[in-house]
């Protein structure tokens, strides 16, 4: 990829052209990031610095896709929920409703595949409470402020 702005061109095209060739070409290009592992390190580059949410979408859901699909080994899971846990925290407030929902559905899928390797991954309330308490600060915040 040559540059984030290409990518991000490329994410629009797979999600909203019209077009099902300039798709197929925008899928296939794309591809990499959902069945390789060593381009999850990317895909979490792309949901720190994309500014679109259709790159984000995309970094979500290769991510879906590599846990789901790929034999991660459980230290990579865990950098995987660890990394979502903060993530949702810090940005989840911020992003749109469907690539939040994809990243939640992500940290469901980690979190039930390590359910019976690591008691980390039980500890689902306690590092999800995180993520809600930060929700509604920010809701309390909008309604007394705005």
């Amino acid at each position: 990829m040559e540059s984030l702005a290409h990518l991000e061109a490329l994410c629009e095209r797979l999600y909203n052209s019209q077009d099902s060739a300039e798709r197929a070409h925008a899928e296939n290009t794309l591809k990499c990031f959902s069945v390789n592992s060593s381009y999850i390190s990317q895909c979490q580059y792309i949901l720190d610095n994309a500014s679109t949410p259709y790159a984000l979408m995309l970094a979500s859901s290769s991510l879906l896709k590599q846990v789901t699909e790929q034999r991660l080994s459980l230290q990579t899971r865990l950098d995987i929920r660890n990394y979502l846990i903060n993530y949702l925290a810090t940005r989840g407030i911020d992003l749109e409703p469907f690539v939040t929902a994809s990243l939640i559905q992500l940290f469901c899928r980690v979190t039930k595949y390590g359910w019976f390797e690591d008691d980390i991954f039980r500890e689902v309330v306690k590092e999800s409470t995180r993520f809600l308490n930060q929700v509604m600060m920010f809701k309390i915040f909008n309604l007394y402020c705005t």
